[in-house]
């Protein structure tokens, strides 16, 4: 997808337990998607809050893999949003070094 006039970039804020996001003010953010993701909040669990740019929305995902990029690149697709190429860059890493 390429960026245009008509689409938002999401960066990345923050990488955080869902313990810690319960406690923020994120915590509305973490709530809805494990409602639409049908799933249980664990406190262990990790999640990635991006802000749309230039906006004052906020979406939270839940990091389980490397799978987890390519549902994020795609549930912002589909609200006509990319993925900042650094904030893609760090979840990689991030990844990469949870599963070790």
């Amino acid at each position: 997808m390429e960026c245009d006039a008509n689409t938002f970039t999401a960066k990345l804020i923050s990488i955080i337990s869902v313990e810690e996001g319960l406690k923020s003010e994120m915590s509305d953010f973490i709530k809805m998607r494990a409602n639409i993701d049908k799933r249980d909040l664990k406190n262990n669990d990790i999640v990635a809050i991006l802000n749309i740019s230039g906006t004052t929305s906020y979406q939270a995902f839940f990091i389980d893999g490397k799978e987890s990029i390519e549902y994020i690149k795609t549930k912002l697709k589909k609200i006509g949003t990319k993925l900042n190429h650094d904030s893609e860059e760090i979840l990689n890493r991030y990844i990469e070094k949870m599963e070790k």
